[in-house]
């Protein structure tokens, strides 16, 4: 995300290592990047709820915790969208400030503080009370509109953390309504995109009181990714005792070739496209997913071959500060500090690259000094 997200300004490089167009009825590696993410967070969904429920802790506390973690990633996606489209200087304070504020206190509010008792408590409490209210005067004083809103900000997207939280948010109650009840997870996985199609039909005419789900057909896409990243993890990371490695991995790929397969039989209805969140590029995304996972799992489980990615242990351990880190760098700095040949074709896609290695080192340094964020 960090190297794509990088890319977007440089000029003079191929089409594939940018976003399609809309209705390009085509995907490129940096159109799998976000999804892959979505299949991840699904993974992960059966692995941490399980262990909540194992534990014996209530529906109710887990809910819980489930609106807490969609609540923050939403919030925060939403200054993130207001940030970019921000039109005008806010008040009293420079975008640029605006900016740093914004991360900083996301910092100081997610920030995974040590387990403390006294004085020390009672700090790490205060840091938060200060990011929260700092979020608020930001809102304040966000720049205001043509029309009477005293609070300026809007919402024209969720953001990317935004839409993360959304599909975490319906992924994570379709798991525990059937748990690990795979036929019945592979039914909603189905409903989901039949869901889309019909919601992105024209032809659908939806009854007044359900109007509100024409706007939901994104959410429900992603989604999809995210079930079918739980299903994965239901078959083949949480089945180890009747399968073997070869099995586990072939059927990996079966699940693969399935998504490939429904993913070109769709592709007539709606075509393939990130941006309006299509069946095909959601199904298409999963079978990307399902084929390189097996590929990781022979290298990394089987092989033991895992020193090759300890540069990427940053991103793994505190992902959340890994992604903010940039867009801190960018309120500072911004991009007019560059030569314009830095920005431009292979001198703009090495930049890219060093920039992304110098955010893991940031991060690594920030990491060992426990500033950890979590939602």
């Amino acid at each position: 995300m960090v190297f794509v997200n990088d890319l977007i300004p440089v000029t003079g490089i191929p089409a594939w290592m940018k976003h399609a167009e809309a209705d390009a009825n085509m995907m490129t590696f940096v159109d799998v990047v976000f999804p892959a993410f979505l299949f991840i967070v699904g993974i992960s969904v059966p692995l941490a709820l399980g262990i909540r429920l194992s534990k014996g802790q209530s529906y109710g506390e887990i809910g819980k915790h489930i609106l807490i973690r969609t609540s923050g990633l939403v919030i925060l996606g939403v200054f993130m969208v207001n940030s970019e489209e921000m039109a005008a200087e806010p008040n009293l304070i420079s975008k640029s400030w605006w900016d740093v504020l914004l991360y900083l206190s996301a910092v100081l509010i997610w920030n995974r503080y040590p387990k403390a008792e006294g004085t020390k408590r009672h700090l790490f409490l205060g840091l938060q009370i200060v990011g929260m209210l700092t979020l608020a005067v930001l809102a304040l004083l966000y720049p205001k509109g043509d029309g009477d809103i005293l609070i300026g900000m809007a919402t024209s997207w969720w953001g990317i953390l935004g839409l993360i939280g959304w599909a975490y948010l319906l992924s994570a109650v379709v798991y525990l309504l059937f748990k690990d009840n795979i036929g019945a997870l592979i039914g909603m996985l189905a409903l989901f995109i039949l869901t889309v199609i019909g919601l992105q039909s024209e032809a659908l005419n939806l009854p007044p009181f359900l109007t509100w789900l024409n706007s939901q057909a994104l959410h429900f896409a992603h989604g999809s990714l995210t079930l079918a990243g739980i299903i994965f993890s239901l078959l083949f990371l949480q089945s180890t005792t009747t399968k073997t490695y070869k099995e586990r991995i072939n059927g990996m790929l079966i699940m693969g070739l399935f998504f490939l397969a429904a993913g070109f039989f769709l592709e007539p209805v709606g075509g393939v496209s990130k941006l309006y969140a299509t069946p095909s590029w959601a199904l298409y995304s999963a079978a990307i997913c399902c084929f390189l996972f097996p590929f990781f799992f022979w290298l990394v489980d089987l092989k033991g071959m895992t020193r090759w990615a300890n540069f990427l242990k940053p991103a793994g351990t505190n992902p959340l500060l890994t992604y903010i880190l940039p867009f801190i760098f960018y309120a500072i700095f911004g991009f007019s500090y560059l030569p314009e040949a830095l920005n431009e074709g292979f001198l703009g896609i090495l930049r890219s690259i060093l920039f992304s290695l110098f955010i893991l080192g940031i991060t690594s340094f920030l990491t060992k000094w426990r500033i950890m964020l979590k939602l």
